[in-house]
C-alpha cells in the first residue's frame, strides 16, 4: 500500500493564516498604490496615511491620559500598528516569522486564544512605547507582534520542556531575539524596543495567566 505524499507546507491554523494574510494585503495594497499600480487618486500617498493612520505615538497618549478621553479611533491603533510596515521587505519579514511561531503557539492554545493574548501584549507592548518614547516619534509595524509570540512560546515550552536542557534550548530562540534586538537599538537608537521586550514580556504572561484550564486552577484555589 503506497502512502501518500506528504504536503510541502504544513497546514496552518486559522489564527495564523487570518495575520499573514492581513498583513500581507495591506502591504499589497499600499506597495501597489506606491508604484502607480491603482489608478486612485493620492495612491502614491497611502503608505504615509496609513502610519499616520495606524502608528502609536507617544505625543497621542499623552494627550489621551491628561484629557482623560479614549476614543475608540485611537484606541484601535495599538492592534492596527501591527499591520502597517516601511516597506515590503519588513512586512515580508514579520509574515515569515508568524507563519513559524504562530503555527506552533496556536496549536497548542488554539487560535481563538492566541489571537486575543497577541492583541493585549501587542497593545501593551504600544503602550510601553508611549509611556518610554519620545514625543514626536510613531510606532508602526509587525516586529512587537513577533516578540509577543516569543514570548507565548517560551511561556509554552516552559510547560512543556521534558527537562532543563530542553527548556534552555527552545528557550534559546526568544532570548537570542530579545539580544539581537537590543544590539540593533543600540547600533541604530530609537526608542521602540521598548515595545518589542514589553510585548515579549506581556505574552509571556499572558499565556501563563490564560492558557487552557485556568477555570479549573482557579476552583481549586
Amino acid at each position: 500500500m503506497n502512502t501518500p505524499p506528504a504536503p510541502i507546507l504544513s497546514p496552518l491554523p486559522w489564527g495564523v493564516w487570518l495575520l499573514v494574510l492581513a498583513i500581507a494585503a495591506v502591504e499589497l495594497v499600499l506597495w501597489a498604490g506606491a508604484h502607480g499600480l491603482v489608478n486612485a487618486a493620492g495612491a502614491a500617498d497611502w503608505r504615509a496615511q496609513a502610519l499616520a493612520w495606524a502608528g502609536v505615538t507617544p505625543a497621542l497618549q499623552d494627550w489621551m491620559i491628561d484629557s482623560a478621553q479614549a476614543p475608540v479611533r485611537h484606541l484601535s491603533r495599538y492592534v492596527a500598528f501591527g499591520f502597517v510596515h516601511m516597506g515590503p521587505v519588513q512586512a515580508l519579514l514579520v509574515v515569515v516569522i508568524i507563519a513559524a511561531l504562530g503555527k506552533y503557539c496556536a496549536e497548542r492554545l488554539g487560535s481563538a486564544r492566541m489571537l486575543l493574548i497577541l492583541a493585549l501584549a501587542q497593545a501593551a507592548g504600544g503602550a510601553g512605547f508611549g509611556m518610554a518614547g519620545d514625543a514626536g516619534a510613531w510606532l508602526v509595524g509587525g516586529y512587537p507582534m513577533i516578540f509577543a509570540l516569543a514570548g507565548i512560546y517560551a511561556a509554552l515550552v516552559r510547560d512543556t520542556a521534558p527537562d532543563r536542557r530542553a527548556l534552555m534550548v527552545a528557550l534559546a530562540l526568544p532570548l537570542v531575539l530579545l539580544v539581537a534586538r537590543l544590539l540593533l537599538a543600540a547600533i541604530m537608537g530609537g526608542m521602540d524596543w521598548i515595545a518589542d521586550v514589553v510585548a515579549c514580556a506581556a505574552g509571556f504572561a499572558l499565556t501563563r495567566a490564560l492558557r487552557p484550564g485556568l477555570l479549573i486552577r482557579l476552583r481549586r484555589r
